[in-house]
């Protein structure tokens, strides 16, 4: 069978230490997912904690995302457990559990993602099963390496037990949200050397245990060799409406011009 997902390839890369890029995804139509895979993109970070869109609107992109060979990565909207769970029933290739400050948190959001007795996942595969293309055996061997489960660092205090962290098991990689964790140090400003510092000890953590790090930002040029020299694993930069606004403003701007020399 074809990959539902596209999980082991970023897996694949992972090991054999490519860099996964990827972008964002804040708006509903389908054919977003479609024409980042045409453009070659590994990753689509779909989120699901930011935008309007609903979970049908979720399950579109994941779908669209198995026909250009795109990992779907979906930032669920919260902790819940019974929110995560359905978000893993469409089987994208990773979950990403946001706001990760502690510990307790990191164990639960795991937890949240495992099937006892690894964790507390309810059971009820559809698309995981392939509609019941795939009997419960062969689903059960590979559903936990089917579904990257990713911990947003967005906190100080999480930063300070990162390497408790990485010791969960069942962990496959972290991403830090670096405005949320700057916020928790007081300010608002990633760039700030403290914050800068403490992204970067997320990093050397990461690198010494052999954890893939994963980075979202907005694109520069100078900032992606930055994380790119620190090891990160995948990085996530812009996304539709970063795209779309500044190419809209543009040609605005430049019709107004052209119709003010006439």
């Amino acid at each position: 069978m074809n990959s539902i997902n596209h999980a082991e390839r970023i897996r694949a890369k992972w090991q054999r230490g490519e860099l996964c890029v990827g972008t964002n995804i804040a708006l509903a139509d389908a054919a977003i997912s479609e024409l980042f895979g045409e453009a070659g993109f590994d990753i689509a970070w779909i989120d699901m904690e930011h935008s309007a869109m609903t979970i049908a609107d979720t399950a579109n992109h994941v779908r669209a995302c198995r026909a250009v060979e795109l990992a779907p990565f979906v930032r669920v909207p919260s902790q819940d457990a019974a929110v995560i769970k359905q978000f893993l029933e469409l089987h994208p290739a990773a979950v990403i559990v946001p706001r990760i400050s502690s510990v307790a948190e990191a164990e639960a959001a795991v937890a949240a993602c495992r099937y006892p007795p690894r964790g507390i996942r309810g059971f009820g595969p559809s698309r995981g099963i392939r509609f019941g293309g795939r009997t419960l055996d062969e689903y059960l061997q590979s559903v936990d390496d089917e579904i990257i489960v990713v911990l947003q660092i967005e906190h100080i205090d999480a930063v300070n037990d990162i390497e408790k962290i990485l010791e969960i098991p069942g962990l496959d990689s972290i991403v830090p949200g670096p405005m949320d964790l700057s916020a928790s140090m007081g300010v608002l400003d990633m760039d700030r050397p403290e914050v800068q510092a403490a992204l970067h000890r997320l990093a050397d953590a990461c690198k010494a245990k052999g954890i893939p790090m994963g980075q979202s930002v907005g694109f520069d040029p100078d900032r992606v060799r930055t994380w790119v020299d620190a090891g990160v694993s995948w990085i996530c930069c812009g996304g539709d409406t970063h795209l779309l606004w500044p190419a809209a403003k543009a040609m605005h701007d430049q019709m107004r011009q052209i119709g003010a020399t006439n």
